[in-house]
């Protein structure tokens, strides 16, 4: 049954003593008329001084932080033990001793006996490039205890795909605010935790995002079906894995989700040619089932960025996520070697973002590097693709201080490539076979 939590912390204070029913009716008298101004929410209200040193005697200070956390500002995340007779701990956002925030409910069976805040972390779990917070709850019961582990992820248009299906909207726990961006809990996500044993430490509960998906998408039934759509992908290897005559000294393919909207990308890559040209292709399989090559904004005849390692069949690309106008950017850093003559080469940097089935580069930086004289001496420049001058260190860096000033948050991508040869002449189980194994292969983290 889904859970609708109300939150806020209305303590009325009285002169006289009364009767406990005087006093709750006065509390939920006062919480209507909080509710009528705030527009029907619930107000976050300022606890008077009795309740306030009372909520304060309980604080955990060794678990209580003071961060930065995107639109909310600079607060202190507050974590306050359980009152007598409780498990309940409680965790809110503080500002100049006023309660900014107060997060979605903890529960726990009533048996179980709360021990301590184990740890807190603030790291983006669910890469849409906003901090959420995790947490790890020391519980007991009869001689045994256990790690609970509780995600805050700070909710966002983009980060919702998991949560849409509707056998999973139960496990959705979650609080209103006009402050900032409110959180919620995914408790099914602290599930999946609990289930692979990730509870030990709060390193374990990240890097987990990627896993989370496709387990979720296995067991929901949605038509993001991943065997589904690799299936298609073997089906119509005549449309992609064709001969080609042209830059082929490399010709290989991977699969990965480089939006993380729980639909594969399949991306066909070759490389080659006395200029080092490269190119790729990118499919998905769309609403209908049908197979869809993406449009690109790469230019025609030019050499196009690639992810593809041009050494091994293994490779690790830097990606940066942020949000823009609410679409969620997974911009993955991509370099490209062109030689333009026999002394001359271009070495440059670009990212890749998928974006409303459109793969977008954004260019970004360019080394030039040239061979003269009768030593072959090499000289070498670097600038932005505004023209601007850069150091060698300027250069190496662009990519990571272009997205640090968007506050864009650091991840890793792992891909498995595949020879385009191993998989033309199979059956199509055996090419679908092959294609599960590149996907199997890829991580992102």
């Amino acid at each position: 049954m889904k859970k609708n939590i109300i939150f806020g912390l209305i303590i009325v204070s009285f002169v006289l003593a009364g009767c406990k029913q005087e006093a709750k009716d006065a509390k939920e008298a006062s919480t209507e008329v909080l509710k009528e101004l705030s527009g029907g929410q619930e107000a976050v209200t300022e606890t008077p001084g009795q309740n306030m040193q009372s909520l304060k005697q309980r604080v955990i200070e060794d678990q209580t932080f003071e961060i930065q956390l995107d639109d909310w500002g600079m607060v202190t995340f507050t974590s306050v033990a359980p009152e007598d007779n409780s498990n309940k701990p409680e965790f809110l956002l503080m500002k100049n001793d006023k309660i900014m925030y107060e997060f979605p409910e903890i529960t726990a069976a009533i048996s179980d006996s709360f021990g301590q805040v184990s740890g807190v972390k603030f790291s983006d779990v669910n890469m849409d490039g906003k901090k959420d917070i995790l947490l790890l709850l020391q519980y007991s019961n009869d001689g045994d205890s256990w790690n609970m582990p509780v995600i805050f992820l700070q909710e966002n248009p983009d980060n919702m795909m998991y949560l849409d299906y509707p056998n999973l909207e139960s496990y959705k726990v979650e609080a209103k605010t006009e402050n900032g961006n409110p959180f919620y809990r995914d408790t099914f996500l602290e599930e999946f935790l609990s289930e692979q044993h990730l509870t030990e430490k709060l390193s374990d509960m990240e890097g987990v995002w990627t896993d989370y998906v496709k387990y979720v998408d296995s067991i929901s039934g949605a038509t993001k079906d991943i065997q589904k759509q690799i299936e298609i992908f073997a089906q119509n290897r005549d449309k992609w894995a064709v001969d080609i005559d042209f830059a082929n000294e490399q010709y290989k393919f991977t699969l990965a989700d480089l939006d993380m909207d729980g639909q594969v990308e399949l991306l066909v890559s070759h490389c080659g040619g006395t200029g080092i040209f490269s190119y790729t292709s990118f499919y998905k399989v769309d609403k209908d089932g049908k197979l869809k090559e993406l449009d690109t904004t790469f230019s025609e005849y030019e050499s196009q960025p690639d992810l593809m390692d041009q050494i091994s069949d293994e490779s690790d690309v830097m990606v940066y996520s942020n949000i823009i106008n609410g679409k969620g950017y997974y911009n993955y850093i991509v370099y490209d070697l062109m030689k333009e003559s026999p002394s001359s080469y271009v070495y440059r940097v670009s990212s890749l973002a998928i974006v409303d089935d459109v793969v977008t580069e954004t260019k970004l930086a360019i080394e030039y590097e040239t061979y003269e004289g009768p030593d072959y001496e090499a000289t070498i420049s670097y600038e932005d693709y505004n023209g601007t001058e850069l150091t060698e260190d300027e250069y190496r860096t662009y990519a990571a201080r272009y997205y640090e000033a968007q506050q864009a948050s650091e991840h890793r991508a792992h891909f498995k490539w595949i020879d385009v040869s191993d998989i033309v002449d199979v059956s199509d189980s055996e090419a679908a076979q092959i294609l599960m194994e590149s996907y199997d292969a890829y991580s992102f983290h």
